[in-house]
């Protein structure tokens, strides 16, 4: 069954003329169709591009460069040795807390050593009595057993000891811990006040952070993530510096979509130049995709209908249907074209929105 759209004005004796039908989902432009001088038809090729996409970002410290550093027991600060912004390395000293904990635990380990030394001298002797034939075999296994729990209980002391940076053997019973640095990099906060108490769950008091190198995450969403690959370059922007790029390399691509947002986190490492990018500063990332082939349409053969981009495509001379296609970046008044459209497909370039009364 054919139906009848688009009639043009009437000329006085003649009748009227058929601008289209619509067979199907098909629409057929006649020869005597007035539209049709006004149809420009292309054929549209895959062309070499990298596709580029933005989206908004946050800078960050690397996890492992980072450091928030706070009171290990409950005691009052008696010295610090570090200032705001100034470099430290791994063990450098922090700042000083006098605490009754850390003369308990160094007492604990004093204790647990002098036992173990004890432990591992009468093993000895009963060993040699035995080897001698005038020792007791129940007292050599006793001296044995005590000395295996001596030796466990003196090792753990010592893992308690050396987790606060202290070398066991050059620790001074009733000395203040020195907190040290765990790695290299800046003092960026600094809240230690000199005879101030704290506590063993009081907030950090003192970040160390390494930001020569940091990571911009980036929130992509959802439908984009297939465009992005580990080891894609990519170009940052911040506020802070109009015009100034630090560029950086797909880290990491989350596994998990945030459902409130439809969109994954995407982890850059990024070269922080002079140190600029700070940690909480706000970026627009630029993605750019590895070279490839991509479909591009000129701007006026894109049309819409509900909220969804179509194409007329020709199926053969002058027969169109109408093609769902998804869009990327636009270039010169030219679209990619990411699904819907092959490559070789002739389409309407222009003039084809006088087709949209066809339902």
């Amino acid at each position: 069954m054919f139906i009848l759209g688009g009639a043009c004005k009437k000329k006085a004796g003649l009748p009227d003329a058929i601008n289209y039908r619509l067979v199907g989902d098909e629409i057929i432009i006649p020869d005597s169709s007035n539209i049709r001088p006004k149809l420009k038809i292309e054929t549209v090729k895959k062309e070499s591009h990298q596709l580029q996409m933005y989206s908004a970002a946050k800078i960050k410290a690397i996890p492992n460069n980072y450091a928030e550093i706070s009171a290990p027991f409950n005691g009052r600060i008696t010295e610090s040795f570090v200032k705001l912004g100034q470099d430290v390395n791994r063990g450098t000293p922090l700042f000083a807390i006098y605490s009754s904990d850390y003369t308990d635990a160094q007492k604990l380990y004093l204790q647990d050593k002098q036992q173990y030394l004890l432990a591992e001298k009468d093993l000895k002797r009963q060993k040699d009595l035995l080897d001698n034939g005038v020792g007791v075999q129940r007292d050599y296994e006793t001296a044995r057993t005590t000395f295996e729990n001596s030796k466990s209980e003196f090792e753990k002391a010592t893992a308690s000891i050396r987790i606060f940076g202290v070398d066991p053997d050059k620790m001074i019973f009733g000395e203040p811990l020195v907190v040290r640095s765990p790695i290299h990099g800046q003092v960026i906060k600094n809240t230690i006040v000199v005879g101030k108490y704290l506590t063993d769950n009081s907030n950090s008091i003192l970040t160390v952070a390494e930001i020569s190198k940091v990571w911009i995450t980036a929130s992509v969403k959802e439908k984009d993530i297939r465009f992005i690959e580990e080891g894609d370059q990519t170009e940052a922007e911040v506020t802070a510096y109009p015009g100034e790029v630090f560029k950086g390399t797909v880290y990491h691509i989350d596994e998990i979509v945030d459902e409130e947002t439809r969109s994954i986190n995407v982890l850059i490492e990024c070269l922080n130049r002079g140190e600029k990018l700070k940690p909480g500063m706000y970026a627009t990332v630029k993605f750019t995709q590895r070279p490839g082939l991509s479909v591009f349409v000129p701007s006026s053969s894109l049309l819409q209908y509900n909220d969804r981009n179509f194409i007329f495509v020709e199926t053969k001379p002058w027969h169109f249907k109408k093609q769902i296609v998804t869009t990327a970046e636009t270039i010169d008044n030219r679209i990619v074209i990411t699904e819907g459209l092959n490559g070789n497909e002739s389409i309407i370039a222009q003039g084809g929105f006088y087709l949209l009364e066809a339902k």
